[in-house]
């Protein structure tokens, strides 16, 4: 009775672990060219250059591109992109100060932060300034001209 309660406890222990495992590697975000989050990565501020030619870039999950470079447009919409992440992340403006709950999501200093859809990044400089970039996509998808 004693060797089989130590089976069965080494058995679910086996499964338990397994089950993290699983769930635990598969924490990454899947992202296309028509994700509506804001994925985030890690950017030095000596890497933003404000002269139009791409200065940072990746691959989506689903093979696609992309680039993120400035644009006066997205440059002077920057406080409307700006609120638009904050309130994605769970944030409400109220009189003129930012209020969230237990499930709003903070944003990094330091980071880019993409939306594949909306083809615009936020970044947040490490001294808390935030400028918005315009994002270009590569559809690898797509047929190719000769």
């Amino acid at each position: 009775m004693m060797k089989n309660n130590l089976t069965m406890k080494r058995y679910l222990n086996i499964i338990l672990i397994a089950f993290l495992t699983i769930n635990l590697s598969s924490c990454t975000v899947y992202s296309t060219i028509n994700t509506d989050n804001w994925i985030e990565y890690e950017l030095p501020p000596s890497s933003i250059v404000r002269n139009g030619k791409p200065f940072f870039g990746g691959k989506l999950s689903d093979g696609n591109n992309f680039h993120v470079f400035e644009d006066w447009q997205i440059s002077e919409d920057g406080r409307y992109y700006y609120n638009m992440l904050m309130q994605n992340f769970g944030w409400t403006l109220n009189d003129g100060n930012w209020r969230g709950n237990g499930y709003s999501r903070d944003h990094k200093r330091g980071a880019i932060y993409i939306n594949p859809k909306k083809r615009v990044s936020v970044y947040f400089a490490p001294s808390g300034d935030y400028s918005a970039f315009k994002v270009g996509i590569t559809n690898t998808s797509a047929p190719s001209k000769y």
